[in-house]
């Protein structure tokens, strides 16, 4: 199997947004900014490929409850 090829970038965050940066590295128990960074990249993907074919909602479900919500996509 090939290695993938890494580039390092800086990002520079203002202090709100760096403190969202590390709620949600808490809450989902990544290490690094980076795999937060990388874990929003592919749910902003998926998400960018599902409004390619047209959907503009997404329906979450508790399974313990089953109550839903109807999320609406951002610039869908």
């Amino acid at each position: 199997m090939e290695k993938a090829e890494k580039q390092r970038i800086v990002f520079t965050f203002d202090k709100k947004n760096l403190e969202r940066m590390e709620r949600i590295k808490e809450r989902t128990h990544l290490a690094t900014y980076a795999e937060v960074v990388r874990d929003a990249l592919a749910i902003d993907n998926s998400l960018l490929e599902q409004r390619e074919y047209g959907f503009t909602e997404v329906v979450v479900r508790n399974p313990n409850t089953r109550e839903e919500k109807v999320m609406v996509m951002p610039n869908a």
